[in-house]
């Protein structure tokens, strides 16, 4: 196998296989409990943690009575219910020991038992062929000839209804009536979720559908296109019809996109069109296998498919739906039969190494297995069935489209070897240009890089410089302003001094007792000065490390504990409740911190809330997560005197004085709330205040939380 053929085949699987697990994604919870006995008990189950939930399992069934909830409130119905397995048809269910045909209308019930009130959605399936549904007595969706006359309005397109339920018990009632279709019931799943899970699944599948429907159909529109201006390539014509037919496909399954869009579209025509894709899908396929391999493929076989394919096409044009359906299973099986044949074309082309053979085979392949996988899911005995193994295995069908894809991505990969060969003395032309090219575009982008790490050192230094330059005049202003109350009132002690003024030993003794506690103020004001614009020019580097968000509440609470406990006030610490329990969620949180820069930080909050507090007043300590999960909340909070209004703005601010309520005697360089802030934000927080003057304060700061997993870490 040559490395081209490697590299085509490697493409093709890397492609499809990044695609493909999102179809396989079943918006059912994993832990989906079933119904027994017309109950399902989802009492336990959490909407936000399980997901969506599929109302599986035995659903009470009344044959030939259509009932409301008035009828179930009403009248005594013990002994008249059968049960059936829901999802299935009710075609073959014994009723009374009789089994009963898909024509016919009936009542399903069940009651849910679930908790909490929040804004739900039931997604409805496709129901052979028209129905009624009553949640909690409330009639939400109802096609209203759906009766026992015959009359009933065939329309089954899936449907999604959101309520709010104000009862933990949930009643659904479905009535359904089938004259159209050969299989009557509920045979697919009907979900039930919250609103936006519901809304995200719906959106998320009709998203596939688009563009499955999108990709396919320009790539078919692409090869007719190409066949037009090249008419000798029959694969290109093949390929183009097969693809836009399938692609046509994908807007009547599914979601049936469709009816979204044309919602009064007769539902016989849409079900025609939707078998017609499949019945002449077939004919075509092989003719396309034809097409790409001609010496492989008998005529007689071409000519039996062709016949097959079109007399069953004029059987769905011809009849109605009661008559067509039940041919279906014929030509399913029809299917069946071609595969073993086109696999041995498959093999023998490789065996014999045909020019893109394997990748052709790898694509056709895939495109068969999905098939298959819909013809089972679709077949009568799926669909009849109610408690058949196979029906746990294969619980996903339109995979067909899917399979195209992969088909057309193995055709597109054939051809764009074939492109590449013819261009080949291009580019062999070309490549001393690309090369320079090429050289050029390097050396543009690795200045470019260049001048763009440049650009950002700049600016880390501008900022930097500015940070400096602002931290700078604060300091100057403060020195020059801030400083020059304690020096007038040093320089005044001296002077009386001096001057004789004060001339008494122990009266100077006193004066001079003043200078050195100002002097003392005053070299305490200048050391937080400076670490004060260190930390707002960032030139102090904090010394961080990790700590088990536990771990720092429980060491901070047990410190202040024991620091406030010889105050005069009663001291109290909460604790947030997500932390009390070992759980494994809350192990993998953790606080990037400086503890000796926060220790001033509580020290500062602690201290303001002791000065402004009297004997018999409450401090507490709160830790709380935010709402996110993303931050830690600190509140320290006291019952003191509180702050006025026109102070509130400011406590940050240096030097700021506060009115005559909040002062108190305590003498205080008035950097305390300034230094804790450029801690609490050089840490990526935030700190702030509320208070009602009289009724005490509250000071709050976060700090952001890493989980264990975080690149952050």
């Amino acid at each position: 196998m040559g490395k081209s053929y490697l590299k085509g085949i490697i493409i093709l699987l890397i492609c499809f296989f990044i695609i493909l697990p999102s179809s396989f994604e079943s918006a059912e919870a994993n832990n989906n409990p079933e119904a027994i006995n017309g109950m399902l008990d989802l009492a336990n189950w959490n909407w936000e943690q399980d997901g969506i939930v599929s109302l599986k399992g035995e659903w009470e069934f009344y044959w030939q009575q259509l009932l409301t909830p008035e009828d179930f409130h009403n009248r005594n119905l013990a002994g008249e219910n059968e049960t059936i397995t829901v999802p299935s048809t009710w075609n073959n269910h014994k009723v009374k020991g009789k089994e009963i045909t898909g024509i016919g209308y009936g009542t399903y019930r069940l009651l849910v038992n679930a908790s909490g009130n929040q804004m739900l959605g039931v997604k409805i399936p496709k129901i052979f062929t028209s129905y009624n549904l009553w949640i909690n007595g409330e009639l939400v969706a109802t096609y209203e000839t759906v009766n026992i006359q015959n009359k009933s309005v065939p329309n089954y397109y899936p449907r999604v209804i959101y309520f709010k339920p104000d009862t933990d018990t949930l009643e659904f009632i479905f009535q359904v009536a089938n004259y159209r279709h050969r299989s009557g019931g509920i045979a697919e799943n009907v979900l039930l979720g919250t609103g936006t899970q519901i809304n995200n699944s719906i959106v998320k599948n009709i998203a596939f559908d688009l563009f499955l429907f999108g990709s396919i159909f320009i790539i078919g529109f692409y090869h007719l296109a190409f066949f037009i201006f090249r008419p000798k390539d029959k694969s290109s014509l093949y390929f183009g019809l097969f693809s836009v037919l399938i692609s046509l496909r994908t807007l009547f399954v599914g979601e049936i996109y469709f009816l979204y869009l044309f919602p009064s579209f007769s539902w016989e025509i849409a079900h025609k069109i939707h078998t017609l894709t499949y019945y002449i899908g077939v004919p075509i396929f092989i003719m396309l296998i034809k097409s790409i391999f001609p010496n492989y493929i008998s005529k007689i076989i071409i000519y039996l498919v062709n016949i097959v394919g079109l007399g069953f096409a004029l059987i769905v044009l011809l009849t109605p739906t009661t008559i067509f359906t039940y041919v279906n299973p014929i030509y399913q099986l029809f299917t069946l039969v071609l595969v073993p044949y086109v696999l041995y074309i498959l093999f023998t082309a490789c065996s014999q190494r045909r020019e893109g053979s394997i990748i052709i085979a790898i694509g056709a392949g895939i495109l068969i297995l999905a098939t298959i996988n819909d013809i089972i899911y679709l077949s009568v005995v799926m669909m009849d069935s109610q408690n058949l193994l196979i029906k746990s295995i294969i619980t996903k069908g339109n995979l067909s489209s899917w399979g195209l894809l992969a088909f057309v991505f193995a055709q597109s990969l054939v051809l764009a070897k074939n492109f590449a060969k013819s261009f080949a003395r291009v580019e062999l032309m070309t490549e001393k240009f690309q090369r320079l090219n090429e050289s050029l575009e390097e050396k543009v982008t690795e200045r470019t890089q260049d001048l763009e790490t440049s650009k950002k050192e700049l600016e880390k230094a501008y900022q930097a410089v500015s940070r400096s330059e602002k931290s700078r005049q604060h300091l100057v202003q403060n020195i020059s302003h801030d400083l020059r109350t304690p020096l007038t009132a040093i320089q005044g002690y001296v002077c009386a001094i001096l001057d004789g003024i004060v001339k008494e030993p122990k009266q100077q003794l006193n004066y001079l007792d003043r200078v050195i506690k100002k002097v003392a103020i005053l070299d305490q004001m200048v050391k937080e000065l400076l670490e004060l614009s260190k930390l707002e020019s960032r030139q102090l580097q904090l010394n961080v490390y990790l700590l088990p968000l536990k771990l720092f509440v429980e060491q901070a609470a047990e410190k202040y504990s024991l620091d406030m406990r010889n105050t005069i006030i009663e001291f109290k610490v909460n604790f947030p409740s997500e932390l009390k329990n070992d759980s494994n969620w809350a192990k993998d949180l953790f606080a990037k911190v400086d503890m000796d820069q926060l220790d001033r930080v509580f020290a500062n909050l602690f201290s303001n809330a002791l000065n402004h507090t009297t004997e018999g007043c409450q401090v507490e300590l709160t830790f709380k997560l935010t709402e996110d999960n993303k931050k830690l909340l600190i509140i320290v909070t006291d019952t003191g005197v509180g702050i006025s209004e026109n102070d509130l703005p400011h406590v940050f601010e240096r030097f700021y004085k506060v009115s005559k309520a909040r002062q108190t005697s305590h003498q205080s360089s008035g950097l305390g709330l300034a230094i804790a802030k450029e801690i609490v934000e050089y840490h990526g927080g935030e700190i702030w205040a509320e208070s009602n003057l009289g009724q005490g304060s509250s000071f709050f700061f976060t700090l952001p939380i890493h989980v264990k997993s975080d690149d952050r870490l």
